[in-house]
């Protein structure tokens, strides 16, 4: 935020690790970005952290042959966190702070763009050691992230328009990387459907957040129920499926082509369509003319209390194949969300991307292009597996393919799974589930083929309060906790992975490992939190602004307690 940047993607978890982050960065300076750039952000140490098998960053081996990361890097480790926390000169560092900006507008007025955005780089390294130094207060923080928000966007505005006025020599460069082509539609089938058949629509995507899994399964039901009633497509039942990889439309019976329609159309008043001499007008022959009729073809009607030309109208129903190519892009489209990203030149956004489209009529597919994606028939497995493509030949078998991949589309079948093998896995070690709802949904909403697995951590971290322990498990780890009869927590967690149950040692191993350390922090924290009552930590308030004019958090304390007192008085309350 502090550079006018914001992007959308996903996490990419190992064994219970998030080991990097794939983003698609929307905006940077405050400009929209075009191409849109993706991010892969850190991740070198923790890949490595599960590639030699250690149990701390620390033990990695920086070289072969005995040096580790530690001989090389914990001591600065120390020295830096030291200086963060306890030596950096808080006033010292708001001095350099109003330095470097004065310099960051000195650079940028005399057209040195680079050095200017240094500067910003180096306020937002000194606006992060002031917060670990605990010198910045809620207000006060937005005012820093709107004053380094607005210096990048000066930087990204003066670095655009001198590539501008340049004429974007990069553009120019050749290359064999570039962006996939944007794919044409299919061409229409010779050969389409002439007896009711079953249809299918997948959309594939890049991992949906768990919540928009179930925003888009719910749209596409109403919406599909919608736009097929408007298009005056008959069909018997339709069902939606859902997984963070692929929302699915199932549709049952669907014609072959639209009903056959004929109805009365109303045209201009009689009195105008014809003269006094019963003569058809100009106004007759063009309402004719628009229908495709002869004048001879018109009749009057009294219509609301008055005589207006008519005329019955026949309309031949269009193939379904022909609609259903109009309409599943439209429902596609229609679909909203919270957030939405691009990702490609086509410039649509959907929650994150789209990669394949399946558009079946029986065994024929639905030609149309959307987001630069053509409609096929060809989806793909899991994500775990390589994403094999999977050709379909019809609708009827792509649940059956789904169901050779471990997949299931179902989110109630998915849900049922899932709390049989956490509940049975709890059972097994004489405990039961914690029960969680919310997380029970959002674990659904993040598999398409669970298997749960059960850990077990140090029982010397059941010292800790309950409270902490379930919250380290659910909100970072999405574990579910196991207690026994009493209500008391075990030492035991489980998760649930996506895929089937190979190598599962080595992912409860990586999993055990990564909720010791989490648990190893909250042991600290706590602990170190504990040591001295609430009430010394007060003098601290000093340190953070509440706001510019109106002193820091300890003075707004003691306003607040001031006030408390005096309203006792008035209220009779010691």
């Amino acid at each position: 935020p502090a550079l006018g940047a914001w992007g959308l993607g996903w996490e990419v978890w190992l064994d219970g690790q998030e080991i990097t982050q794939f983003t698609y960065f929307q905006q940077a300076g405050g400009i929209e970005l075009e191409p849109v750039s993706v991010e892969i952000t850190y991740g070198i140490e923790r890949i490595v952290l599960a590639l030699q098998g250690k149990d701390s960053a620390w033990d990695i081996d920086w070289l072969q042959g005995g040096l580790t990361y530690a001989e090389m890097m914990l001591q600065d480790e120390i020295d830096h966190c030291n200086y963060y926390f306890n030596i950096a000169d808080i006033e010292g560092l708001n001095t350099v702070y109003q330095i470097y900006e004065q310099e960051h507008r000195r650079a940028l007025e005399a057209g040195a763009i680079m050095p200017a955005y240094d500067y910003v780089l180096k306020l937002s390294h000194l606006f992060n050691v002031l917060d670990t130094r605990g010198a910045i207060g809620v207000t006060e923080r937005a005012a820093f992230f709107r004053r380094m928000r607005d210096m990048s966007r000066n930087v990204a505005h003066a670095y655009v328009e001198r590539r501008e006025s340049l004429g974007y020599p990069l553009l120019n460069m050749k290359t064999q990387w570039g962006a996939p082509a944007i794919q044409e539609p299919p061409t229409s089938p010779d050969n389409p459907p002439t007896e009711a058949a079953d249809a299918l629509l997948e959309i594939g995507v890049e991992e949906l957040p768990a919540a928009d899994v179930d925003i888009a399964a719910e749209q596409l039901n109403s919406l599909a129920s919608e736009l097929f009633a408007e298009a005056d497509l008959p069909y018997k039942s339709l069902q939606v499926m859902a997984t963070p990889r692929r929302l699915v439309l199932a549709i049952k019976g669907v014609a072959p082509q639209q009903p056959d329609k004929e109805e009365l159309v109303k045209g201009p008043p009689a009195n105008r369509a014809f003269d006094a001499d019963g003569k058809p007008t100009k106004a007759a022959e063009g309402f004719a003319r628009s229908k495709g009729l002869s004048v001879d073809d018109l009749q009057v009607q009294e219509i609301g209390g008055g005589e207006y030309v008519t005329a019955k109208v026949h309309t031949t129903g269009r193939p379904s194949i022909e609609v259903l190519a109009e309409v599943l892009p439209q429902l596609i489209a229609s679909i909203k969300f919270g957030k939405s990203m691009r990702w490609n030149e086509s410039g649509i956004a959907f929650s994150r991307p789209i990669r394949w489209v399946i558009a079946l009529l029986g065994d024929v597919v639905i030609p149309f292009s959307y987001a630069g994606i053509a409609s096929g028939n060809i989806t793909r497995g899991l994500r775990p597996y390589g994403s094999p493509e999977i050709t379909i030949q019809n609708s009827d078998t792509y649940f059956s393919a789904m169901a050779e991949q471990g997949i299931y589309l179902s989110r109630k079948d998915r849900r049922d799974l899932i709390l049989d093998q956490v509940e049975g896995l709890a059972e097994e070690v004489g405990g039961s589930v914690l029960h969680d709802e919310d997380l029970l949904a959002e674990v659904t909403n993040l598999v398409e083929a669970p298997t749960a697995l059960r850990g077990r951590f140090d029982e010397r971290f059941l010292s800790l309060p309950r409270e902490v322990l379930i919250t380290v498990m659910r909100k970072h780890q999405r574990y579910f906790a196991v207690q026994d009869n009493d209500g008391n927590l075990m030492p035991y967690f489980i998760t649930v992975r996506n895929g089937d149950s190979q190598h599962l040692d080595k992912v409860i191993k990586g999993n055990e490992h990564v909720l010791t350390a989490r648990f190893s922090d909250a042991d600290f924290f706590y602990k170190e939190d504990i040591k001295k009552p609430l009430k010394e930590y007060l003098p601290r308030l000093a340190t953070l602004t509440f706001q510019e004019k109106l002193g820091s958090m300890l003075d707004k304390n003691n306003r607040v307690a001031g006030a408390v007192a005096q309203l006792g008085e008035l209220l009779g309350i010691n």
